[in-house]
């Protein structure tokens, strides 16, 4: 039975934190139960890429002070980093406000580009990650709760994609990401492979709307720990009001046969309507999340597929934000985007919407929109949460 520990934290003010983080992390035994003196800890950062004026889409500076002190005391050799989609770790940590504080602990903040193969018997035979992380003695995974347009959810398992070495994330997108099914086994598949031995999520102040990098930042005000990853993002659903198993994640790990989330036991708060936001925005691909299942028996005439293609949403270009820097051409994977004259033309027979051009994009020029079937159904699932 997994252990989803929580504890309500409005701030980030330091002296409170440390507090909140030491009540959270005692009834798991503490950090000390995680780390042992001399052990190689690599802190799991979320650094997606250099985005200006959004410092919710990373993990925030003082959890990672805060941590890493903490890992410090208890004698591990600290090490911080990821392998952001765009950029570089020390560039993006820079961004985030870590790196003085991680120079100012003797951390060094670290670029993942060791590469080592995982093999397994499973959906996924080989893998490509990060060495830093498959040979740490121990990981300790630093989400910051956000919407994903892809994924629904960027927590636990989805921040451990960052173990995809930097561009190889693009082809993994081609591969698996127009299934987004399969795309999210690939995460759970991934997640098993890094085994976090502890992950913090942080949802004082997490990220709705158009995230991991464009949305809005919603105070929620609490914190979240564990070692079971899936446990934490099924939590996370049932904290927003959604099933979990709506997340494609929990399906993926249903479907490995990890039902371990279905029984989780929670402690500090356990009453997980008293966490429930006032007001949550889900990203706007979630269109078709919203209906329930038992509907499309009552229309035989459509098939899934092709409702999801009628009421999809594509990339397009907002008008004036875009500089034409060509960041959105060089990840797209598939090269569903090109230059038309002045403009960024997007291609929507080639778009297999894994939103990367969204995500990445540092100007935060592309907007993710649909047609009138799309609008309509969103407006209708409006009204349908009112109700």
């Amino acid at each position: 039975m997994p252990l989803v520990s929580l504890t309500r934290q409005n701030d980030y003010a330091l002296p409170a934190l440390r507090v909140a983080v030491g009540e959270l992390l005692a009834p798991l035994g503490g950090m000390k139960r995680f780390v042992k003196a001399g052990d190689r800890v690599v802190l799991k950062l979320n650094l997606v890429c250099p985005t200006r004026g959004n410092l919710v889409a990373y993990t925030q500076a003082e959890i990672f002070q805060v941590v890493a002190e903490m890992v410090l005391d208890c004698g591990g050799k600290v090490v911080a980093g990821d392998s952001p989609g765009a950029g570089s770790a020390a560039k993006v940590a820079k961004i985030a406000g870590i790196a003085p504080l991680a120079e100012a602990l003797g951390v060094p903040i670290i670029e993942f580009t060791g590469k080592e193969i995982f093999s397994a018997r499973r959906v996924f035979r080989q893998l490509t990650l990060a060495r830093e992380l498959l040979e740490a003695d121990a990981v300790v995974n630093l989400p910051r709760l956000k919407t994903h347009g892809q994924m629904m959810l960027t927590a636990a398992v989805k921040n451990l994609f960052g173990a995809v070495i930097g561009t190889e994330k693009f082809a993994w997108h081609y591969r698996a990401g127009a299934d987004y099914a399969m795309f999210a086994r690939m995460l759970y598949e991934i997640e098993r492979a890094v085994a976090p031995r502890l992950t913090i999520l942080d949802a004082i102040v997490a990220m709705d709307g158009n995230g991991p990098t464009a949305g809005s930042a919603q105070p929620l005000g609490f914190l979240a720990a564990g070692e079971d990853s899936t446990a934490i993002d099924a939590t996370m659903m049932k904290i927003l009001g959604r099933a979990p198993e709506d997340l494609y994640t929990v399906q993926a790990a249903t479907a490995a046969g990890d039902t371990a989330w279905q029984n989780v036991e929670l402690r500090g708060v356990e009453n997980l309507a008293d966490l429930k936001p006032t007001r949550w925005r889900w990203s706007p691909t979630q269109t078709l999340a919203m209906i329930p299942p038992r509907l499309w028996r009552y229309l035989p005439f459509v098939t899934e597929e092709k409702f999801r293609r009628w009421t999809a949403l594509y990339p397009q270009i907002v008008a004036g934000k875009c500089v034409r820097c060509g960041k959105c051409l060089t990840v797209c994977s598939v090269g569903a985007l090109a230059f038309n004259g002045a403009d960024v033309a997007v291609n929507q027979n080639k778009c297999i919407r894994c939103y990367c051009c969204h995500e990445l994009c540092p100007h935060h020029a592309l907007e993710l929109r649909g047609g009138w079937l799309s609008r309509w159904l969103r407006r209708l699932n409006w009204l349908w949460q009112k109700i």
